[in-house]
């Protein structure tokens, strides 16, 4: 008699919780064309999301979030999912919105997440997000991206203004004007074909490599902790300064050695007159000319 009241307890325990096998639990979907002004500005939060923006002659932006979590087991408790779309004076905002919780679970969990958004080649970009990978191209306005995980690929951009923060992931940057500013505590940068006038990168343990033009009034600053910087100049000239405390500096033929000591480098470059400044404790630094 006690086992079978047992077991019964047992089953309505059970009968309590969401209990899907295989099955999709939650689903969002949303496709939709919204308003943006000539340069607005397109705002972003997302989470676990793979996102692909895309730049066109288009004059309006066209948002596609397509989301499904997958449970095989048993879960008690809900989480819901939305994402809000809101015009906000000439501009595209676009945030998550979660609640619920899930007290117990038992069996796996699989989340497919992707958010692909085609808009305006003028138009800007603010970005934050958490644990997203990245694909935007062709977008020429200016970009601003916060990222805590996650790997970025810019690609074919005429931004005259990119400011990344990352702290674990990978940027990968194709393109570029003007300023440039990343943060990066542990990932790989690798920036091709700029023409940049002022570039500013911390990072404390990255590889660096970076192909950039160089103007006159250009100042281009590195600082890392434990870095390769590979810093390449495809026109221009100046000065190239390197402060280490346990490095080397190689440079190809083109730059001649002003100063050399223990912990400064100084090198110069016919053709311009850049500052560049290079600061590294641990590491390799080499300059180059294409």
């Amino acid at each position: 008699m006690q086992q079978r009241i047992f077991f019964s307890a047992l089953a309505a325990l059970v009968l309590s919780f969401s209990q899907v096998q295989g099955q999709e639990e939650g689903e969002f979907h949303l496709d939709d064309a919204y308003a943006l002004s000539a340069n607005g500005i397109i705002h972003l939060n997302s989470e676990d999301a793979d996102v692909r923006i895309t730049g066109s002659d288009r004059s309006d932006v066209h948002v596609k979030i397509d989301r499904i979590e997958y449970v095989n087991g048993i879960r008690s408790g809900s989480r819901n999912f939305t994402v809000n779309v809101e015009e906000v004076n000439g501009d595209l905002v676009i945030k998550e919105r979660r609640s619920g919780s899930v007290r117990f679970s038992i069996g796996s969990f699989r989340t497919e997440y992707s958010i692909t958004i085609e808009m305006p080649r003028s138009g800007g970009l603010k970005i934050e997000g958490e644990d997203d990978d990245y694909v935007i191209k062709n977008v020429d306005g200016s970009i601003s991206m916060r990222v805590e995980d996650g790997d970025i690929e810019l690609l074919d951009t005429k931004s005259e203004s990119i400011e990344v923060r990352i702290e674990d992931g990978d940027l990968r940057l194709d393109g570029g004007l003007g300023e440039l500013m990343i943060e990066n505590e542990d990932g790989d940068l690798d920036v091709r074909n700029g023409a940049f006038t002022r570039v500013d990168i911390e990072t404390e343990d990255a590889n660096v490599s970076i192909e950039t033009s160089l103007a006159d009034d250009g100042t281009y600053e590195i600082t890392s902790d434990d870095a390769r910087i590979d810093f390449v100049v495809l026109s221009g000239g100046g000065r190239f300064y390197v402060s280490k405390d346990d490095g080397r500096v190689s440079s190809g033929s083109a730059f001649k050695i002003e100063e050399e000591r223990d912990h400064r480098v100084t090198l110069s470059l016919a053709g311009g007159k850049a500052d560049v400044d290079v600061r590294v404790n641990d590491g390799r630094v080499r300059f180059s000319k294409r």
